[in-house]
């Protein structure tokens, strides 16, 4: 078995072993062995050696979490890769195209408008959005297909959408001030 092989078999070891063990910690504490067994009263047929609230704490509350918790790590891991795919380039990040800026943009948007929760989310997914759609225009003015021109773009478009958090936070200032 190649170095490859071993140190994948690992990394879903621990992977399992952690999420067994998310399950299990936390304020009210649910015994390991009593998780795996809770887990596995789904797909078997187990005598039931647990009460109904361990079973509540771990099906109800911690499971959705924790599979909540795997998608979006899951989602950051497909964006980072595609990031370093596009660039070519292994330390990118999310300021390199202003997204992180024009998420932020969004968000204060969506605060001063007094939004829920989750049409902040959208409101500042949106930003990002209209940001990468902003850097990717921007290229096309100047006719250059150069990553080094898509990067200075970006860093533009970060700095544009700074600004204009900045002018959000100096016109509320001002505006409730009195």
């Amino acid at each position: 078995m190649g170095q490859y092989a071993r140190m994948m078999a690992a990394g879903s070891v621990l992977a399992v072993l952690f999420f067994v063990l998310s399950l299990s910690v936390g304020r009210f504490y649910v015994p390991f062995d009593q998780v795996v067994a809770i887990l596995a009263s789904n797909f078997i047929e187990l005598p039931i050696t647990w009460d109904a609230s361990m079973y509540n704490v771990v099906m109800v509350i911690r499971l959705p979490r924790v599979l909540g918790d795997i998608l979006v790590g899951v989602a950051l891991a497909v964006s980072g890769t595609a990031y370093q795919g596009v660039f070519r380039n292994d330390l990118v990040s999310p300021d390199l195209l202003g997204v992180s800026q024009g998420a932020s943009v969004g968000a204060c948007l969506a605060i001063l408008a007094h939004l829920t929760l989750g049409g902040t989310a959208a409101a500042a997914f949106l930003g990002g959005i209209a940001a990468v759609t902003m850097t990717l225009m921007l290229p096309k003015l100047v006719q250059s297909r150069s990553r080094i021109v898509l990067v200075l773009c970006g860093i533009i478009v970060s700095g544009f959408m700074a600004a204009v958090i900045g002018l959000l936070k100096y016109l509320l200032n001002e505006l409730f001030s009195y």
